[in-house]
């Protein structure tokens, strides 16, 4: 399994960066951004945990928005991410039957001292559009389970009123 590179966002776990932009009254937000060398879009959505100050996150790549969910609680071990050990993720849309997706890990930060590795998620290139559908489809929530592998279940529910209208403020990643 290959790991995926989280662009940039890896200093700001826990908490959205100061130039996020809320839609007001919701839990979603969003990053505008632009290469400088190809003007390609390379904003970002993030929706935040109903109850606590975990998020996931949608990167603009090419056109396709990256799935990343950023927790505030360690998600894999060290031997884990070593051994590229990483759960399945299962998503509930509203109160539709459960999915199960495999994740990958993303990439160890140059600083010895970020362990955000160990607490950050994403799922297989093939699967990015499965779960941006969940979240652009839903129409109150979509809810996230995670097993680690000492058998402890982290579940995430993420509110999903104000992601059309973030969707829209960055172009729809295109």
């Amino acid at each position: 399994m290959r790991q995926k590179i989280l662009a940039l966002t890896l200093c700001c776990l826990g908490v959205a960066a100061a130039a996020d932009t809320y839609i007001p009254g919701t839990r979603v937000s969003y990053r505008l951004g632009k290469d400088a060398i190809t003007d390609s879009n390379t904003s970002h959505l993030f929706v935040d945990e109903a109850t606590n100050d975990d998020y996931i996150e949608f990167f603009c790549e090419k056109g396709q928005p990256i799935f990343y969910l950023n927790s505030t609680t360690e998600i894999l071990s060290e031997e884990d991410y070593d051994d590229d050990k990483t759960p399945n993720l299962i998503f509930r849309v509203d109160s539709q039957t459960p999915k199960t997706i495999p994740t990958v890990t993303v990439n160890q930060s140059d600083d010895p001292d970020d362990y955000s590795h160990l607490s950050t998620l994403a799922v297989e290139d093939k699967n990015d559009p499965l779960i941006f559908s969940a979240f652009k489809n839903a129409s109150s929530k979509v809810a996230i389970r995670v097993t680690r592998s000492n058998g402890r279940e982290l579940t995430f529910t993420f509110p999903v009123k104000g992601f059309t209208q973030a969707l829209a403020k960055i172009n729809n990643c295109k």
